[in-house]
């Protein structure tokens, strides 16, 4: 299934996308026992099962509207999001980092979250660095805690893109020559940095990630390219290390790195070598208000934001 939540004149609701129409599901929430204006995190909550039901109905192909007409809001909002960060070499080659032992670990507040179409609201009290980072999200359905890396599919309901935006000039902070103070509060989680969607993909669906191709482009310049076969921790691995932490539990979100390509590799004052690439990324500067970013994953969809002066 994919499953998003619109707009409609009773409030956002949940649907199920079919080619290019959106079957409305409030009948079909119903007749599994919840609300008919049940969230996604209502169905997370209900459990396997719920799903399973969910996926046979076949109540609202009849009263389907265009996807082209309908408003989008965001799938749900995550209960959490875990971020997991250096995570592609050609990041860590451009903003001269070397591979961690450990996998990255922050915490995105999802007050944050937009949907697809919303507008990222530019404050420029708060940075001149607007940046994007096209990455997967994946949406934990059953609790894990101390989970196996063999055992770590089996708790994911389905997948996501989020663009991880972040304000450099907050995030790296120059200190003494060629030392940089690195901050992931202030960089990461403000007003609209976390635009979500613009579906989920559920897992039965979507059954191997392990190669998806991620790109960006900025008013239609490609700025971002590479593949989650080039990832250091994958999406089990992922799962498996912040399970230990903390309990993952239905409507946590974990998103996975982002690519080489954002302009903060561009960056020279903040201590990047925007080297030369050969697979069509171009390099670029921040965001400028006005520009169009659209975040894609293969097999998902795309996640397309306009960042506008607030």
């Amino acid at each position: 299934m994919r499953l998003l939540s619109y707009e409609t004149s009773e409030g956002p609701r949940l649907g199920r996308l079919r080619g290019e129409r959106i079957e409305p599901l409030a009948r079909s929430l119903a007749a599994i026992g919840l609300s008919p204006d049940a969230d996604l995190r209502a169905v997370l909550d209900a459990g396997p099962d719920a799903w399973r039901r969910l996926a046979a109905s076949t109540w609202g192909s009849d009263d389907a509207l265009p996807l082209a007409d309908a408003v989008l809001r965001p799938p749900f909002v995550p209960s959490a999001i875990i971020c997991g960060g250096a995570n592609f070499h050609d990041h860590l080659d451009e903003t001269h980092r070397e591979r961690p032992t450990h996998v990255e670990y922050f915490l995105k507040s999802p007050t944050g979250v937009i949907g697809p179409r919303d507008p990222v609201r530019m404050d420029p009290r708060l940075s001149s660095k607007y940046d994007y980072e096209v990455e997967l999200a994946v949406v934990i359905g059953t609790r894990a805690r101390h989970v196996s890396r063999e055992d770590a599919l089996g708790h994911v309901f389905g997948y996501t893109i989020i663009n991880d935006v972040s304000i450099r000039d907050q995030q790296v902070i120059p200190w003494d020559p060629g030392r940089f103070q690195l901050r992931f509060g202030e960089g990461k989680s403000y007003l609209d940095s976390a635009p979500f969607g613009p579906w989920v993909v559920t897992a039965d669906e979507l059954t191997d990630v392990s190669r998806l191709a991620l790109r960006t482009r900025v008013d239609g310049i490609l700025r971002q390219s590479n593949s989650m076969a080039n990832i250091f921790w994958d999406v089990p691995a992922l799962i498996s290390y912040y399970s230990s932490f903390m309990s993952l539990d239905p409507g946590v979100v974990i998103a996975c790195g982002t690519p080489g390509g954002p302009a903060l590799g561009s960056d020279v004052q903040l201590g990047a070598d925007p080297y030369r690439r050969s697979d069509g990324v171009q390099r670029g500067d921040y965001v400028r208000p006005g520009q169009l970013v659209e975040c894609e994953i293969e097999s998902i969809g795309m996640l397309a934001n306009r960042y506008l002066v607030d």
